[in-house]
């Protein structure tokens, strides 16, 4: 039996590995989709900090009249 673990343990792992290709292949949309908003949330972050950053460098304490 000592023998046939090792392959029994080969065979787990081409079952594991061809379950997971299946399931990338059934949800496949999901998953594009999934990650194409989770890009464009990075993105609008991304831009956001950038519109915000362009104007922390102004005093603004200059600008008010007291």
């Amino acid at each position: 039996m000592e023998k046939n673990h090792w392959l029994l343990k080969l065979i787990a792992a081409v079952l594991l590995i061809g379950a997971a290709a299946c399931a990338i292949t059934v949800y496949w949309e999901k998953l594009a989709d999934m990650f194409y908003t989770l890009y464009d949330k990075i993105e609008e972050r991304k831009a956001e900090r950038a519109a915000d950053a362009e104007y922390d460098d102004y005093d603004d304490s200059a600008l008010i009249d007291e």
